[in-house]
């Protein structure tokens, strides 16, 4: 990806402080990777891939009350491996609509496209 479409981190509300300067619990627009901030030195170097040339991130925030099954899979991914965050992009191929069904994520996995597809409790591509 270029430096104008880095990925896009998704963090816990837990660890936002850590990552961003700026953040604030209030912030719910940075629910939808709508709102930049710029980023602490530790995230900078944990995370370099989510961070623009000018050294803002685009997060999404997960709070624990909105989406408790994903904030988990956050919690433990940074338990097992230190990292603050996960990169979040949108499910498409470079200059395709954005993938809205199932049938069409099944798709993606079928043309190789991604090589897990995770859809509720079925596991598709291991």
């Amino acid at each position: 990806r270029s430096d104008f479409m880095p990925f896009a981190p998704a963090t816990t509300e837990e660890l936002a402080p850590l990552c961003f300067k700026g953040w604030r619990p209030d912030h719910a627009a940075a629910r939808f990777m709508t709102l930049c901030y710029s980023c602490t030195e530790a995230f900078k170097r944990a995370c370099p891939a989510a961070v623009h040339a000018d050294g803002t991130a685009r997060p999404q925030v997960v709070p624990r009350a909105l989406n408790p099954a994903f904030h988990e899979t956050l919690r433990l991914y940074h338990q097992l491996t230190g990292a603050p965050a996960i990169i979040n992009t949108s499910f498409n191929r470079h200059e395709e609509p954005i993938v809205e069904s199932p049938d069409q994520a099944a798709h993606a996995l079928k043309q190789g496209w991604i090589d897990i597809l995770l859809i509720g409790n079925i596991v598709s591509g291991l």
